[in-house]
């Protein structure tokens, strides 16, 4: 396949852009009582519709499905799970791994359907901690730079490597770079005296196939995020996250969400962004097209060229499939859906009931003001109230967590509202939190919690141990 970025193709990705981001594949839904614990009526719903977050494994329990659903659902977990090749290949249906990638199956980043450990015991980065590389002194102009990497535009890439680093190469093909990390470390202590450390990466590369990066370029980090809940994610109206909303923080309480428009500026229609780290993306399906491109090298729709950069010319002479009866494309519309569809079609977590420790730290969740963006409910299109806690919207968490990357209209140091369900998984799992991973448990990322976040941090800080005890459990409980 050759490189190509005419008119017709950018046409072409903003008309499938402008159908991902309105798509959706919708199974039956009922509903569940509000307030985290299953009545006899909502026994029913929890069965249909979500899962006990203390139970094993309470990403990866599906939902109901007609035998067409499950059909598709079945195509999409061979797709997720079973490793891409090289191509070409006899194995036609999964050749088309790399020519550069990081990863040979989505299950390598996401494991049960949540997420998966990124950093060794040496403190140094595992293949699921992706390092992202940016310009953010070009962002404002990024819409005049056409970069197969970015065909979206979120951000403006390095000219060398593109947006992210790929730790393996198929064949002849080097691997762009190693990743590496350098540690900090820093003491905390609390008023009463508990005291405890806190650690950041700082990251780097080893051994350049290519050259170095460019002078203004930027390396950030993200983990990979569990992917619990997204169907239900999808089916909150744009109205209800919008309501939100206070750039200006008007009613003065310092929180101030806004949303991620990731529309261009010439497009009539709005594509609001409610997913990843700084809600880059609007749907599964666009969120699994870019993670399909950068991590594993497969072309698709949203990325119908290899990400070959210019200086790369062993990634340009790759080999590449051949044509089969689906077209050129590693992964074509039929199967990206179905990896969608599996994806979509899991059972949200959801606590059954708290216990007397979860409820006292309930309580103080919402009176040091964690709730202000951790919203607990949100409801469906279809009128289903589900827990996630959060409002989808981006908010300003302060210098310590800045990681120099702009996605969209995201800043630097915005962030969207991570939601909390599914903690305790994380907590079980032994899996790092914020999305750069310098976070070992919830306590830890919320000690990092700053800007719109420092008021709430504060009046965490200033609560006795058993307090922050109580609070912590029952973050481990959703």
């Amino acid at each position: 396949m050759k490189i190509n970025s005419n008119k017709a193709v950018k046409n072409t990705l903003k008309g499938i852009f402008l159908f991902l981001a309105s798509s959706h594949f919708v199974h039956s839904e009922t509903n569940l009582s509000a307030n985290n614990t299953t009545s006899k009526t909502a026994s029913n719903a929890n069965a249909d519709e979500f899962t006990n977050a203390a139970g094993s494994k309470p990403f990866s329990h599906q939902i109901k499905m007609n035998d067409t659903e499950f059909d598709q659902y079945i195509l999409g977990r061979s797709f997720f799970t079973i490793p891409w090749v090289e191509a070409p290949s006899a194995t036609t249906a999964r050749d088309g791994l790399g020519p550069h990638f990081s990863s040979n199956t989505c299950v390598s980043c996401h494991i049960n359907n949540g997420s998966a450990p990124t950093i060794s015991d040496e403190n140094q980065p595992l293949r699921s901690l992706v390092f992202k590389l940016t310009q953010p002194s070009k962002h404002t102009s990024r819409w005049l730079v056409n970069n197969l990497d970015t065909p979206m535009h979120d951000s403006v890439p390095d000219p060398v490597y593109g947006a992210q680093v790929s730790i393996r190469g198929n064949g002849k093909v080097k691997p762009e770079a190693q990743t590496r990390l350098k540690t900090e470390s820093h003491s905390f202590t609390y008023p009463d005296g508990q005291s405890l450390t806190l650690t950041t990466f700082i990251p780097y590369l080893d051994k350049l196939a290519y050259g170095p990066l460019a002078k203004d370029t930027v390396i950030a980090l993200r983990q990979p995020p569990t992917l619990a809940g997204l169907r239900l994610i999808e089916q909150v109206s744009n109205e209800q996250i919008l309501a939100w909303e206070d750039p200006l923080d008007t009613n003065k309480d310092g929180i101030s969400g806004r949303a991620n428009w990731l529309n261009a500026p010439d497009q009539a229609e709005k594509i609001l962004g409610r997913m990843n780290w700084k809600a880059s993306a609007p749907n599964i399906v666009g969120q699994t097209a870019n993670a399909a491109a950068h991590d594993l090298g497969l072309t698709n729709p949203f990325f119908p060229e290899e990400l070959c950069q210019p200086a790369q010319a062993d990634c340009l002479a790759a080999p590449r499939g051949d044509e089969t009866r689906l077209g050129s494309l590693d992964l074509p519309m039929l199967r990206l859906q179905a990896i969608a569809s599996f994806i979509r079609d899991h059972k949200a977590p959801q606590s059954v009931a708290l216990d007397t420790t979860a409820r006292q730290g309930k309580a103080l969740f919402e009176e040091v003001g964690c709730g202000g963006c951790h919203r607990s409910t949100l409801t469906t299109t279809k009128g289903v109230e589900f827990h996630p806690y959060s409002d989808l919207l981006l908010h300003d968490m302060g210098e310590a967590l800045q990681d120099g990357r702009p996605e969209f209209l995201a800043t630097e140091r915005e962030f969207r509202t991570a939601p909390l369900w599914g903690v305790g998984a994380r907590v079980r799992a032994q899996h790092r939190f914020l999305h750069d991973a310098r976070a070992k448990t919830p306590e830890e990322a919320i000690l990092w919690h700053g800007g719109e976040a420092e008021i709430a941090k504060s009046k965490f800080i200033k609560l006795d141990q058993t307090e922050r005890l109580a609070l912590l459990h029952f973050l481990e409980q959703l």
